[in-house]
């Protein structure tokens, strides 16, 4: 049963991480300008900074690359520990299940990198498949690194 369930937890994140990837250049846009702006007036708030709107928009807009990339790193992330997971279903060394963990979630990124070519306003961009990519390996290497047995084991 626990390879049934995380075999889909690894299904639904990608089709999650496909269905931003889907999403045209200015709804992509739009999406990390709203994150952004909520963390400025979040920000504006707990720090009593009293900003106008227009210097709201302006640090949401100067935060937008970072968020956008935090973004892309955490969702790989989070792919790459849900495969570590998944794959400590299997009878895989320890260090296997991290290399496959890592490997497969590459070669998503660089296939959703891939898909974004088709996506108008997009560009599949190879330093965004390094960016997943580092993310990936933060995610594998969490799993690895808290197993306390010897597979990949949750």
């Amino acid at each position: 049963m626990k390879k049934f369930i995380t075999g889909v937890l690894v299904i639904v994140w990608m089709a999650v991480i496909f269905a931003f990837s889907a999403q045209d250049a200015t709804e992509s846009s739009r999406t990390s300008q709203s994150v952004s702006y909520r963390i400025a007036k979040w920000q504006d708030r707990f720090f009593h900074q009293g900003k106008t709107e227009e210097e709201l928009l302006q640090q949401a807009e100067g935060m937008q690359l970072i968020i956008r990339k935090g973004a892309h790193m955490s969702e790989y992330a989070l792919l790459a520990m849900l495969l570590g997971v998944h794959l400590g279903c299997y009878p895989f060394p320890k260090w296997k299940a991290f290399l496959l963990a890592f490997g497969i979630t590459v070669c998503y990124a660089a296939s959703d990198e891939f898909h974004q070519v088709f996506v108008p306003g997009r560009a599949g961009r190879l330093t965004d498949v390094g960016i997943d990519s580092i993310g990936g390996l933060a995610g594998s290497l969490a799993v690895f690194l808290f197993d306390r047995k010897g597979h990949a084991k949750a």
